[in-house]
């Protein structure tokens, strides 16, 4: 199973019309979707990494790019996975990351490859504070919301993150007023994510821009900073 057609098989085999359905209801997107449940998906990453793991550096990218190629939302999503997986993301450099973002028209793939992928490299300093800052002066709300799914990254242990309140919280400002529903609950996340890491400093940002931030992230970020969860 280390051919594009072989996986696109397998995935064909594993997903039902019937997720496919539900999924593209719930993030609407231009690829084709094969309702795949994500613990499958992470199963095949894992036997596909087994059957990868003594190939080198260059394996792994060509078949990233293929799966990327497929247009095939769970094909995209194995493929960034799959280079987490065998420890390839922190060696990437801007242009592979770029060339490896495929299509992002929905809020799990700019979510997984925020996560996975950019908020990585941005960590390591492979992207810059101002690629970030560039991001969120696009008219694309999605790469809008990259940005601030990127510093999650930053936040996130699971991703190597020990928080980052300088970048988080310039992030969060300039999304202030951008009154987008996918950027509002960025930001809510964003925030969220940096509350173990620093709390004084998502109260502060809470208060200074009391007035101009809508209900959900004072809603959200507010619940867990008394509660410890979103809700």
């Amino acid at each position: 199973m280390n051919t594009t057609e072989d996986i696109v098989a397998t995935l064909q085999q594993l997903g039902t019309a019937e997720r496919a359905a539900k999924a593209l209801s719930n993030f609407p997107t231009s690829m084709k979707v094969l309702g795949v449940k994500n613990p499958d998906l992470k199963l095949v990453v894992k036997e596909l990494h087994g059957i990868m793991r003594r190939e080198p550096r260059e394996a792994f990218l060509e078949l990233a790019h293929a799966l990327i190629n497929a247009r095939i939302i769970e094909c995209q999503m194995l493929a960034w996975l799959l280079l987490e997986k065998a420890r390839i993301v922190p060696s990437l450099t801007k242009q592979e990351a770029i060339q490896l973002q495929g299509t992002l028209d929905n809020w799990v793939s700019v979510d997984t490859y925020g996560t996975v992928i950019y908020g990585i490299l941005w960590r390591l300093g492979t992207i810059t504070d101002m690629d970030v800052r560039k991001l969120q002066q696009e008219e694309v709300m999605w790469h809008r919301r990259l940005a601030l799914v990127g510093t999650v990254a930053l936040n996130l242990a699971s991703r190597g993150g020990t928080g980052d309140s300088r970048r988080t919280i310039e992030v969060c400002t300039r999304a202030v007023s951008d009154r987008h529903d996918l950027i509002v609950k960025a930001v809510s996340w964003s925030l969220r994510s940096l509350i173990r890491w620093d709390r004084k400093a998502v109260e502060q940002f809470l208060e200074v821009h009391h007035d101009r931030l809508p209900n959900r992230v004072h809603r959200e970020v507010g619940h867990k900073l008394e509660f410890g969860t979103k809700n």
